[in-house]
């Protein structure tokens, strides 16, 4: 099926895990002690298609060259963790997407023109660091016209340093409507700092 992240994301080093832990720290902690965020609490981070939501507990940022890449899904960065390390994770959903820019802008809306690829792949399991196996539920581009994307943006509304908060809507092929929206921190990777 196909790697389950970039070639940069099987470099992923210890570092950059313990600045994430760090900021996932902080950002629980300042969760806590706010009363006074009633949207925060109302938001839910999820793909929705018709009567069928999947919960997302994790975000991947990826940028290379003239284009960022978005992977979100339902395992924990701790099981992204263990998929470097050869583990195999099964019941994994992952929803990605490229967008021809150098990296995200907030307050920006990415329009369906601007998308290079998507798909949204369920039930799959990570083996040696590849997705294997899972049932599509959307893509850009396919084998079945009925779950090809038509049309529908994505919106970055927050983005910076820790965190990131973004909506999508999609419509499929065969009229399904689809939603997604997330908030929290994420993991970023720079490709082009390998280079």
């Amino acid at each position: 099926m196909g790697a389950f992240f970039t070639k940069s994301h099987k470099i992923y080093n210890m570092k950059s895990l313990k600045y994430f832990a760090i900021a996932l720290f902080a950002l629980v902690m300042t969760a806590c002690t706010s009363d006074d965020s009633s949207d925060a609490n109302s938001y839910e981070n999820n793909i929705t298609i018709e009567a069928s939501t999947y919960p997302m507990n994790s975000a991947l940022v990826e940028t290379s060259f003239n284009s960022v890449f978005l992977n979100l899904t339902n395992i924990t960065e701790g099981q992204i963790e263990d998929s470097f390390t050869g583990v195999t994770i099964n019941n994994v959903d992952l929803f990605s997407i490229q967008i021809n820019d150098f990296d995200f802008t907030p307050n920006k809306t990415y329009e369906f023109s601007e998308i290079s690829s998507l798909e949204f792949i369920v039930n799959g399991s990570i083996v040696n660091g590849e997705y294997e196996e899972g049932f599509f539920q959307f893509y850009k581009s396919g084998s079945n016209s009925n779950l090809e994307i038509t049309d529908g943006s994505l919106t970055i509304i927050d983005y910076d340093v820790d965190n990131i908060l973004l909506t999508f809507t999609f419509t499929r092929n065969d009229g399904t409507l689809i939603s997604g929206q997330y908030k929290g921190s994420y993991i970023y990777l720079d490709d082009r700092a390998e280079s």
